[in-house]
């Protein structure tokens, strides 16, 4: 808008020198003697209209050329009438539609041309060569400028359209960052209370020692670590990061003794191969690794009748590979809800892997049980 009233006052002084170089083309040319009231008042009408060019370049430009010919007829303004052609053009080109613009541009350099030629005294062929070539020029160039603004124009928008949809891949990612942090989190601590509440059950309806008191303490010890957890998890993955520090350290392979014990707390033991410096890794391969183990072992809990499971980890400096391993087989109890939820931990431990360009596999082992294995590359893991 503060560059519409600039605009205006450019096309007042350009009127303004078009009336003056109609009345003086010809007296520097010595085609009249003297200015008459017929000239000035045809000079006037003539530059008036380019005032308003840039909102109506066509209208300006379909009453400027019987003008100029009526000026031409009685003054031979040759030049300055070119001059006010060329830029009556040139403003076609640029503001106009493309198709319709050069078509009734070029028509209107054509006439004007030549009735330069048909007033003027002495003009020949390269006169009429010479005048359309630069009245045609003066189109190219507006159609030129046009175009190239209609491509910043394009490309500009192709920019907000790449800002907008890498917003929502952010915002996509992070959303299924917290997704798979409270799957992981909620559910183990889901299953590890169901596996520890089910065990006292039983033990209760065979008339043995129900053993309450040590359930309830377990199942107590699981949901505070499980609410711990699912705290530093939505505390990490706030965008506002300068709040209190989180709970307890984000978890990674070097602490999967504490995991570990909780598993065999219920019920399941579980042998730990380590071969590498797991605790040298990056951040994010540490703690997806961790959450592929422990959705691994979760699933043997749930979905299996294995008593043991093998976890092994080897990492050096390109890559760590993860094993999850059981001889059991499915649980009798597995039901389509129960199917249905370890598709969606099997689906999240691929995505944790191929976030950080690597891949995991989940099926039956050769011979008899389940077998998880991922493989994660450290090269270009940020810390």
């Amino acid at each position: 808008m503060r560059a519409l009233p600039r605009a205006a006052d450019i096309d007042v002084l350009l009127a303004l020198a078009a009336f003056g170089a109609l009345l003086a083309d010809p007296l520097l040319l010595h085609r009249v003697t003297g200015l008459t009231p017929e000239i000035v008042i045809l000079s006037l009408l003539a530059a008036v209209p380019l005032v308003a060019r840039r909102r109506y370049p066509l209208a300006v430009l379909a009453v400027e050329v019987p003008l100029l010919l009526a000026c031409l007829a009685v003054a031979h303004p040759n030049r300055a009438a070119v001059g006010i052609t060329m830029l009556l053009v040139f403003t076609v080109g640029l503001e106009g539609g493309r198709a319709r613009s050069l078509l009734v541009g070029a028509a209107m350099a054509l006439l004007v041309a030549v009735a330069v030629v048909l007033t003027g005294q002495r003009l020949g062929p390269v006169d009429f060569v010479a005048y359309m070539s630069l009245v045609l020029g003066a189109l190219l160039a507006g159609e030129t400028l046009r175009a190239r603004q209609a491509l910043q124009r394009a490309l500009a928008e192709e920019a907000v359209r790449a800002s907008e949809a890498a917003a929502q891949h952010r915002f996509d990612a992070e959303r299924l960052a917290l997704a798979h942090e409270l799957h992981d989190v909620v559910g183990h601590a889901l299953v590890a209370i169901n596996v520890r509440a089910g065990a006292a059950g039983r033990r209760a309806r065979k008339g043995g020692a129900a053993d309450g008191t040590g359930a309830l303490d377990e199942i107590a010890s699981v949901s505070a670590e499980a609410l711990s957890e699912l705290r530093t998890a939505l505390k990490a993955l706030r965008s506002a990061q300068d709040g209190p520090a989180p709970l307890q350290p984000v978890q990674d392979l070097a602490s999967l003794s504490s995991l570990i014990a909780g598993v065999e707390e219920a019920g399941l033991a579980v042998k730990l191969e380590m071969a590498g410096t797991p605790a040298d890794l990056p951040a994010p391969v540490g703690h997806a690794g961790y959450r592929i183990i422990q959705e691994g072992l979760t699933n043997v809990l749930r979905h299996s009748t294995a008593r043991q499971a093998l976890v092994r980890v080897e990492a050096d400096h390109r890559s760590v590979l993860i094993e999850v391993l059981d001889e059991g087989k499915p649980h009798p109890s597995a039901d389509r809800a129960v199917g249905q939820a370890a598709g969606h931990g099997i689906a999240g431990m691929r995505e944790r892997a191929a976030a950080l360009g690597g891949s995991c596999e989940a099926g039956p082992a050769e011979g008899a049980g389940w077998r998880v294995r991922a493989e994660i590359p450290v090269a270009g893991a940020g810390g």
